[in-house]
C-alpha cells in the first residue's frame, strides 16, 4: 500500500456528516508487558510525540515487520482506503438499476468502462434527459466489510460522490446523510473525515480538501505513532531490548495505561461532533496522548437514552458493566478489559473464530476465571442452541440509528433480554463522550457546530445562548452567524483586529457586513478570509462576488479565473466569473461560464436568470423563455422571472 500520487485524474451550506467506515479486527488477549511501561499518564515519555517527528508510511514499516504487514493489510483498517480499482471495489457495477431521489427528482447510476468507474446523475422529463453529469470515481473508502463509498476529484480537490455500495445487503443507495440533504457531487472531504478513514493525511495550507499526502489505507502509525525517529534509530543500529525496557521512539499500545490505550481506539471508534481544543488540529493527536487534550466528542442526549450509532464502539463498550467493573477494580497502570482484550489490530476479524472471542469472555466468566463469582448462567441447552457463542448472545448484531442497510455488533455488553433500545425521544442537549467535566466554552462550540453541521433544532441554539457569556469573541461571532443576527456581529467586529482573527471569523464578519448592505467594509473582511485560506474556493468566490457588485470587474476576473484553474467545477466561482465577464462586456465568455454552471448545477436559479437576460438581448426569446421557466421550476415565486415572462 503505497502513498497515492495526487495529480489530476485522467480523462448553501453543506452538512458535515460522518462518512461510514468500519474497521475490521481480530481477537487476541494482550496483557501488560512485564517491563516498565510509560510512566502513568506522562505523555512526554514517547519521543515520537514531538511534532517534528514525521510519518514514514507502511512500506517502510514493512521492511522490518513483514509478518505483521502481511496480516494487517487484510484487515478492515489495512484495506480502508485506496484508488478505485477492480481489486479494491466490492460493488456490483454492471447492469445496475439507477437509484432515484424523489426530493431532487434525480437518478444516480453507477457504471464502469473497462477498469474505470463512474457515477452519473441525470434527470428525466417525459422520457427525455434534461440534465446529465458524470464523474469518474478516483478513490474508494471503506474495506467493503460493510460499505464502499466513492470519491472523485476536481483538480486536486477531493469530494464524495452521491452513491454508496452497502455490501452486506448488496445494494446501492445514497450515502448516509444524503437522504435528508443530497449535496450531489459537492460534499467536501476534509482532514477530519480523512484522518479517521485513512492513514495520516496532509492538506495544502489554506485549503480544506486539497490533499498533499494521502496514504492508501490506515497504517501502522495510526496506532504506534509516527515512525521517522524509530526508523532512524534502528538504521543507526540502536536496538532496544523491549523485554527489559520500552522503546521510547515508538508507541507500543499494550504498554499504555488502559485509558490511554482506549483513547487510541476511540480516536475514530467514537461517534460524534469532534470539537477541537484551541490551537489544535485533528492531525495533532498521536497514540499515547490523552484524546481530550486535542478534541472533545459530543453527542445528543435524548429524553429516553442514547441511540446506537455505527461508529460508537468505544462508548458502547464503556457503557458495559464488564468494562466498568474491570477497570474500576484494577490499578490505573494495569490492563483488564480494553478493546485489544478481544481485538488484535494486526489480524482480520474474518481470520479469527468464535473460540477466540469466547476465550476473552471465559477469562472472567467461568468457575475458574478471574471472576469466579460471575460464571455464565446459561444452561447447557441454551449454550448449545447459541453454538456456544458469547458474542451472539451478549453483543448481537443490529441496525443502527444513522447508517442504512448495515448491521454491526453492539459493543454494549448486556444480558439477553436487556438489549432492546427504547425510543430515544426528543433531544434535550449534548454531552461530552470523552470528557466528564467539559469547559463551558467547549460546550458552547459544540452546540453551535452541532446546529450547523448535523441538526438545526432550536434546542441547540437555546443551549448555546445560555453559555454565550462563557465564550470568546470568535465564538460570539459564530453564534450570531448561526442565528443570522448580523447587527450583533457588526458591533463585535469593531473590537476585533482583522489580522488576528481566523479565516472563518473573517468570513462570518464579512457576511454580516454584506447582509447589512456595507459591501465595501465586507470586501476588506472577505480579503482577510481569502488571504488566510487562499485555496478555500468558497471564500474566493464570495470575494469575487462582492467585487463584481462594486464594479471592480478586472480584479474579480483575475481572482476568480485563478481559482477556476485550481477547481474547474466550483459552482459559485463559475457563476460569479460569468457575471464579471458579462458586466465587463465579454458576452461570449460570460455565456460559456453560465452554460457550464447549469450543465453541472441545473438548479442554480441565478445562472438561469443570467442566461435568460443574455438570450433576450440576443433576440432569442424562445431560449430566454426556457431559462425563465427553469428559474420558476427552481423557485416558483421568483418575481423577476415572472415579470420577464409576462413581458414575453
Amino acid at each position: 500500500m503505497q502513498m497515492l500520487p495526487f495529480s489530476a485524474p485522467n480523462g448553501r451550506k453543506a452538512l458535515t456528516v460522518l462518512l461510514l467506515f468500519l474497521f475490521g479486527a481480530g481477537i487476541i488477549s494482550l496483557t501488560q508487558c512485564s517491563s516498565t511501561p510509560a510512566a502513568g499518564t506522562d505523555t512526554s515519555f514517547y519521543l515520537n510525540h514531538h511534532d517534528t517527528v514525521d510519518y514514514v508510511g507502511i512500506e517502510t514499516c514493512k521492511q522490518c515487520h513483514q509478518e505483521h504487514y502481511n496480516t494487517f493489510i487484510e484487515t478492515g483498517m489495512g484495506s480502508s482506503f485506496g484508488p478505485a480499482t477492480a481489486a479494491k471495489s466490492k460493488a456490483k457495477w454492471d447492469h445496475v438499476k439507477p437509484i432515484f431521489d424523489p426530493r431532487q427528482n434525480m437518478y444516480f447510476q453507477p457504471f464502469r468502462k473497462c477498469e474505470q468507474f463512474f457515477i452519473q446523475a441525470y434527470r428525466l422529463q417525459n422520457g427525455d434527459t434534461t440534465y446529465s453529469r458524470t464523474e469518474q470515481i478516483t478513490h474508494i473508502v471503506g474495506s467493503g466489510h460493510h460499505t464502499n463509498s466513492h470519491f472523485w476529484r476536481d483538480g486536486e480537490y477531493l469530494f464524495q460522490a452521491p452513491l454508496t455500495y452497502y455490501t452486506q445487503s448488496e445494494k446501492w443507495d445514497l450515502p448516509p446523510g444524503y437522504e435528508t440533504t443530497n449535496t450531489g457531487f459537492s460534499r467536501k472531504i476534509d482532514v477530519e473525515c480523512m484522518s479517521c478513514h485513512n492513514g495520516m493525511p496532509s492538506v495544502a495550507e489554506g485549503s480544506i480538501n486539497k490533499f498533499t499526502r494521502m496514504p492508501s489505507g490506515i497504517d501502522c502509525e495510526r496506532c504506534h505513532g509516527p515512525g521517522e525517529l524509530h526508523v532512524a534509530e534502528k538504521r543507526k543500529g540502536n536496538i532496544v531490548d523491549v523485554n527489559k525496557v520500552a522503546d521510547r521512539t515508538i508507541v507500543n499500545p499494550s504498554r499504555l495505561p488502559w485509558k490511554l490505550q482506549v483513547d487510541i481506539c476511540q480516536r475514530c471508534h467514537l461517534q460524534g461532533n469532534n470539537v477541537l481544543k484551541p490551537g489544535k488540529k485533528f492531525t495533532d493527536f498521536r497514540p499515547g496522548m490523552h484524546l481530550d487534550s486535542i478534541f472533545e466528542i459530543y453527542m445528543p442526549q435524548h429524553q429516553h437514552g442514547k441511540a446506537f450509532y455505527m461508529a460508537g464502539h468505544a462508548e458502547r463498550l464503556q457503557m458495559s458493566r464488564c468494562f466498568q467493573v474491570s477497570n474500576k477494580t484494577t490499578a490505573a497502570n494495569k490492563l483488564n478489559l480494553t478493546c485489544i482484550t478481544c481485538h488484535n489490530p494486526h489480524v482480520s476479524v474474518r481470520k479469527t473464530n468464535t473460540e477466540l472471542f469466547n476465550k476473552a469472555c471465559n477469562n472472567c466468566h467461568t468457575a475458574g476465571g478471574n471472576a469466579a463469582k460471575m460464571p455464565c448462567k446459561a444452561t447447557q441447552v441454551a449454550l448449545s442452541k447459541a453454538n456456544n457463542n458469547c458474542v451472539g448472545c451478549h453483543m448481537p448484531s443490529s441496525g443502527t440509528a444513522d447508517i442504512p442497510h448495515v448491521t454491526v455488533h453492539d459493543h454494549y455488553i448486556r444480558k439477553p433480554g436487556n438489549q432492546t433500545t427504547p425510543a430515544i425521544g426528543n433531544p434535550i442537549g449534548l454531552y461530552a463522550v470523552n470528557q466528564a467535566k467539559p469547559k463551558p466554552s467547549m460546550q458552547l462550540q459544540a452546540y453551535i457546530s452541532w446546529f450547523e453541521k448535523f441538526e438545526a433544532s432550536p434546542i441547540y441554539l437555546q443551549k448555546a445562548r445560555e453559555l454565550l457569556k462563557q465564550g470568546n469573541k470568535e465564538q460570539e461571532v459564530h453564534y450570531y452567524y448561526a442565528n443570522g443576527q448580523w447587527q450583533n456581529i457588526v458591533a463585535i467586529a469593531a473590537t476585533l483586529p482583522a489580522e488576528q482573527q481566523t479565516a472563518w471569523t473573517c468570513y462570518r464578519i464579512a457576511k454580516a457586513f454584506d447582509k447589512r448592505g456595507q459591501t465595501t467594509v465586507a470586501i476588506n473582511w472577505y480579503r482577510q478570509a481569502h488571504q488566510k485560506m487562499p485555496l478555500h474556493a468558497d471564500f474566493t468566490a464570495e470575494l469575487g462576488n462582492a467585487l463584481v457588485r462594486t464594479q471592480q470587474y478586472t480584479e474579480a476576473i483575475d481572482i476568480l479565473s485563478a481559482a477556476l484553474k485550481q477547481q474547474s467545477k466550483h459552482e459559485l466561482t463559475l457563476l460569479n466569473l460569468g457575471a464579471a465577464e458579462w458586466l465587463n462586456g465579454n458576452a461570449a465568455a460570460a455565456m460559456s461560464y453560465f452554460k457550464k454552471t447549469v450543465s453541472l448545477y441545473p438548479d442554480n436559479e441565478n445562472a438561469r436568470l443570467y442566461l435568460a437576460e443574455m438570450y433576450l438581448k440576443l433576440g432569442n426569446n424562445a431560449a430566454a423563455k426556457q431559462q425563465l421557466n427553469e428559474a420558476l421550476r427552481i423557485k416558483p415565486g421568483n418575481s423577476e422571472a415572472k415579470a420577464l415572462l409576462k413581458g414575453l
